[in-house]
């Protein structure tokens, strides 16, 4: 079990503990009256297995044992969210993911097994994922504005590091060599968590990643953040830029993290559990819990404006995915 898991186990643990006596005496709702699977589309451990855990955890202090995470990692999340679109709409199986198999998958595969935008209907957004720009301690390089010149002049002997071909970090590492003028840097793709270790061992150039991954070899003095990847500055690390302030150009990397159901799931039930994540999401041991994850809480989402929201954020990766030159797998 890694160190992140384990945190976020902690921080669930402590946010069972309140009002555990309200929730014994309190007259149970019709739903949830069984079991709700919820579907993440990535890995035990990643950071959307940990948040969505910490978020659950609190539900189930109001409904006991009803929410249950399930893991169903692979193909860019697309093999978890299938398995969602194709469940009964009955409120029993949801889906806590990312952007990614909403608004970045359609656009990096061929096809994917459903459709973005009318396969789901939209329950709650809970948080965004910042993520930041690092390099080695090993590079020598300080700032952006020094990166930014060492690309530009060395780009046949630079490389940046993702999390595979059609991922985030591949389409913000090769967005922001466009964006400078950088062109033949080259791009690994990984399959796991060795290219931050990579990277700090100066293996290549630059990564991009959130922040509670690479935090540990930022402490240790390894890595060196040199930007952020959003709209603005983080309140954990205030005197980092964002990569927009320096290159002057529309650049904003930033994930968002969401609940859906199935189309088709009654409206009482979805105005349901849009209630019960606004109720966890406004206490402040959650927001806290997120912030140490590094996680920043977003304002409550009525669920009329999720969808706008969603299809919005969809034709956004869409730009992105064609100006940094990305090919469908």
């Amino acid at each position: 079990m890694n160190h992140q898991r384990r945190t976020a186990i902690k921080l669930a643990a402590t946010v069972c503990v309140p009002n555990l006596i309200m929730t014994a005496s309190a007259q149970m709702p019709a739903y949830p009256g069984g079991v709700v699977t919820v579907v993440v589309p990535f890995g035990a451990g990643s950071s959307t297995d940990a948040f969505a855990r910490i978020l659950f955890a609190d539900l189930n202090t109001r409904y006991p044992g009803k929410f249950i995470i399930e893991n169903r990692p692979g193909a860019g999340a697309t093999i978890g969210a299938r398995t969602v679109a194709n469940a009964a709409p009955d409120g029993r199986t949801l889906l806590y993911t990312t952007a990614t198999p909403l608004s970045i998958s359609p656009h990096v595969y061929q096809s994917v097994p459903y459709d973005p935008i009318k396969s789901f209907a939209p329950v709650a957004v809970t948080i965004d994922l910042p993520t930041f720009l690092y390099t080695s301690k090993e590079s020598g390089i300080q700032t952006l504005e020094e990166l930014i010149e060492y690309l530009r002049r060395n780009p046949q002997k630079s490389s940046y590091s993702s999390y595979g071909k059609g991922s985030s970090s591949h389409i913000a590492g090769a967005l922001f060599t466009k964006r400078i003028g950088a062109d033949g840097v080259l791009h690994v793709p990984y399959n796991d968590v060795r290219a931050l270790a990579d990277l700090s061992a100066g293996r290549n150039t630059f990564q991009t990643d959130a922040w509670s991954p690479a935090l540990p070899l930022v402490t240790s003095g390894k890595l060196v953040v040199l930007a952020t990847l959003g709209r603005e500055r983080m309140p954990w690390v205030p005197e980092v830029r964002t990569v927009a302030s320096v290159i002057d150009k529309d650049y904003d990397m930033s994930i968002w993290h969401g609940l859906f159901a199935p189309i088709g799931t009654p409206p009482d039930i979805l105005d349901f559990l849009n209630e019960e994540i606004r109720i966890t999401m406004a206490k402040d041991n959650i927001r806290k819990a997120a912030l140490e994850q590094g996680f920043k809480s977003r304002n409550h989402f009525a669920r009329k404006d999720i969808a706008p929201f969603v299809a919005a954020d969809n034709a956004r990766w869409k730009q992105y995915i064609e100006l940094a030159g990305v090919e469908k797998q």
